[in-house]
């Protein structure tokens, strides 16, 4: 289940969604969003993709990727990003457009 919330903060009482019921509507950028010292801090990187929920709210898929999801095996960055891992695994949060 995946939180949706209205920034980068999680909520107790954030309603939670199906990563399967969240559709894309565009490409994943990788955002200059400091992690260190927020609540998700530990991850390598942040990615964002937009999408849309089944009621019709847009917002934003928000995938964290720690340092061994974009190395390979001998510890090479990967090359594309389309070899990350975008999957249920690493969203974060869907945080919805104001």
């Amino acid at each position: 289940m995946i939180r949706i919330s209205f920034g980068n903060t999680d909520r107790a009482d954030d309603e939670m969604i199906d990563f399967d019921k969240i559709t894309s509507t565009g490409n994943a950028e990788p955002t200059s969003r400091v992690l260190d010292g927020s609540q998700d801090h530990g991850y390598a990187e942040e990615w964002s993709e937009p999408g849309i929920l089944p009621d019709g709210r847009t917002g934003q898929i928000m995938y964290l990727v720690d340092d061994d999801d974009i190395t390979d095996g001998d510890g090479n960055p990967l090359e594309e990003a389309e070899d990350y891992p975008w999957d249920e695994e690493h969203v974060r949060r869907f945080v919805l457009n104001d």
